[in-house]
């Protein structure tokens, strides 16, 4: 018995030591700043002043040029979004954002599927900033689960899935992003093919929607601009996805544009500016910026 209790202590002794230490190193690595796809996160938290902000999922990181829209509306602009994340994500980081500056415009870009689910996808890639003075990103972290905010005290727990990127971007840098956050993706040796969709999925999250309706409301009431767009993306839909259906409604009694281009023939029938189904090439994305400018111009007047 003597033994059986030597060994559970020295398990839970070393448990302890190696989360220790694991802190320190993570702690260490923020101090000197975060890399690979955690740059564009922390400058959005903590550095960005643009007049212009786009937010939204890879769709919106692939859809409209900064470089473009600062040349046409003389008004600086950086692309926010980030790959696989939803409004929870979104959500999280206007707060983060209207803590220190007021943007003039933001533009969000929706999925067809964005309120398809409630799953988070990778809202965990904001851990390092856990109990960091974000009240509410600390509240989605621990909505996991009733005993979350119990497990995220382990350091070992917290960065399970995301500590061996971070530790990677240290040897292997993420040159990806572009020029003010944009990625720009060439043309692929195979060009993507057509899908059909048959839209029978009935499903909408109530938090996403809800998280959607308050990110309108939030801006409204910082009097920031909002453009909500939904890109094209190389597919066909027998009826409109509920996703597009909810936000043209809510955007509707917000008095909130929403440009859907889903299905927009001048850009799906032109296979050439897509990089893959859901996402355009560099020549789509600044061919696509170049007609959404006008619409950005349009609004600002309004």
């Amino acid at each position: 018995m003597k033994k059986l209790t030597k060994f559970i202590v020295s398990v839970v002794v070393a448990l302890l030591l190696a989360d220790f230490l694991f802190g320190i190193v993570m702690s260490f690595q923020k101090k000197f700043g975060l890399k690979g796809d955690y740059k564009p996160i922390e400058y959005v938290m903590k550095e960005c002043k643009e007049d212009v902000l786009i937010m939204g999922s890879s769709v919106v990181l692939n859809s409209l040029t900064p470089t473009v829209i600062e040349d046409s509306l003389e008004m600086s602009c950086f692309n926010a979004g980030a790959s696989s994340q939803t409004p929870y994500y979104y959500h999280t980081m206007l707060n983060c954002i209207l803590k220190r500056y007021t943007p003039k415009l933001i533009i969000l870009g929706i999925r067809t599927a964005e309120f398809d689910s409630e799953d988070q996808l990778q809202y965990n890639i904001l851990v390092p900033y856990y109990h960091t003075g974000y009240s509410e990103m600390d509240s989605v972290l621990e909505s996991k689960s009733s005993y979350e905010k119990y497990l995220l005290r382990s350091n070992l727990y917290r960065y399970n899935t995301i500590w061996f990127r971070i530790l990677l971007y240290n040897f292997f840098g993420d040159n990806e992003r572009g020029e003010k956050g944009f990625i720009a993706h060439e043309r692929p040796a195979m060009l993507p093919k057509m899908t059909q969709y048959n839209e029978d999925n009935k499903y909408v999250s109530t938090t996403k929607e809800n998280l959607f309706r308050d990110f309108i409301t939030i801006c409204k009431q910082h009097n920031v601009k909002v453009i909500v767009y939904t890109p094209p993306v190389y597919s066909k839909f027998k009826n409109t996805p509920k996703t597009i259906q909810r936000v043209d409604v809510i955007c509707k009694e917000n008095d909130v544009p929403y440009y859907n281009d889903m299905s927009n023939n001048q850009f799906v029938s032109q296979q050439d500016l897509f990089y893959d189904q859901v996402h355009f090439n560099k020549y789509g994305a600044v061919t696509y910026t170049q007609m959404f400018v006008n619409r950005i111009k349009k609004e600002l007047k309004q």
